[in-house]
């Protein structure tokens, strides 16, 4: 830990929450997604949508097929890519048809570690994948794109702040003793203006955290997408109202992990474990509706793949409800069920899915599945 002691003590031995989170997950040496190695699947410190079952990718690559039919080939933007598992996926479930559906493939990834192993796994396939470090590298483009991002907000730094009898305070991250630790300070103006937008006021002791460039980053992103997009969020979170209810959150949402165990010690080696922190899904639709974009809907990710045709895509598989139960088909089973369990990641993750142009009738179409 002794890194990030040095780092803050280099900025004057106390930084707000949000610099110490950005240390911790991005420093280039030091930072948790920095690691030569996926810290993510199976082996690591938790599963990510694209990583725990390929089904994912493929439901997301007969969406893309079904947007294709009507309006031509699409760029896919995959945001936070990670080691590629989206796209590779994506490529096998479409085999032979990729070059009819998509026109151009972009991932973007901050870890030069990552880049380097989709460089590798990608970079046999069909059709190129042009591989950039942040979305500000993309430029809008004219024809119809498609931009998804699994698990990118929620890994985002934020201000954290508690609400005293003296009003509203900020937690910054103090030095004592070459020890981290706490300290209250007046929460700066942005803080404040958040909370104020957004009409949460925490009641005594209730500990919040906001993402200040939640915003402006995904109206940025929406402008990259350009005037006939679709743009697929995949993350943990609540609407404010509910994000910010003391009798859910109390103590906020900060959590850390851990080869897949939850903690809430954002001091406890930081740059080994992850540090994670729910989406304002108000922010990503105020975003949209600033930018002149639409909201499709925001679904919990069981709802989600239901509409954009699991349930299909196992038939045509030959895994259906007739299907014999041999190994094959009882082991596809049990990869759909941890997508769509009510208790784990079929509830607690959400897509929000927001488009303008063309692609927003293409896109209620290709999920116009009735409950």
């Amino acid at each position: 830990m002794s890194w990030i002691v040095d780092e803050i003590e280099a900025r004057g031995g106390a930084v707000p929450f949000e610099m110490f989170m950005e240390l911790a997950l991005y420093h280039p040496v030091h930072g948790y997604y920095s690691a030569e190695e996926p810290r993510y699947g199976r082996g690591g410190d938790y599963l990510t949508a694209p990583t725990a079952s390929e089904w994912y990718p493929r439901v997301i690559a007969r969406s893309l097929s079904g947007i294709a039919a009507t309006c031509g080939f699409l760029r896919l933007i995959d945001l936070a890519s990670g080691d590629g598992s989206l796209i590779a996926g994506v490529f096998d479930a479409l085999g032979a048809e990729v070059g009819e559906v998509l026109g151009e493939v972009v991932a973007v990834e901050r870890s030069e570690a990552m880049r380097g192993r989709q460089r590798d796994r990608l970079g046999p396939s069909q059709l190129p994948v042009r591989l950039v470090a942040n979305a500000a590298d993309v430029a809008a483009g004219p024809g119809p794109t498609v931009g998804h991002a699994s698990e990118l907000y929620d890994a985002q730094p934020v201000a954290r702040v508690i609400r005293t009898s003296e009003g509203l305070r900020e937690l910054w991250v103090t030095l004592g003793d070459g020890e981290l630790g706490w300290s209250e300070r007046p929460p700066r103006a942005a803080v404040e203006a958040y909370f104020e937008r957004h009409g949460v006021e925490l009641e005594e002791g209730q500990i919040a955290e906001a993402n200040l460039a939640a915003e402006d980053f995904h109206r940025s992103l929406l402008e990259t997408l350009g005037g006939n997009g679709l743009c697929l969020v995949l993350d943990y979170g609540y609407e404010a109202r509910r994000l910010y209810d003391p009798r859910g959150r109390r103590r906020g949402s900060l959590t850390t992990f851990k080869r897949h165990q939850l903690g809430r010690d954002p001091f406890a080696a930081p740059g080994e474990t992850d540090l994670t922190a729910h989406v304002n899904w108000d922010d990503l639709r105020f975003a949209g509706e600033s930018a002149g974009w639409t909201e499709v809907g925001l679904w919990p990710l069981a709802e989600f793949l239901v509409r954009a045709g699991i349930g299909d895509e196992l038939a045509e598989r030959g895994l259906g409800m007739e299907a014999d139960l041999d190994s094959e088909t009882i082991a596809a089973r049990q990869e759909i069920k941890r997508l769509l369990d009510p208790e784990g990641m079929g509830s607690d993750l959400k897509v929000l899915v927001q488009a303008k142009g063309a692609l927003l009738e293409a896109a209620r179409s290709v999920l116009s599945f009735e409950f």
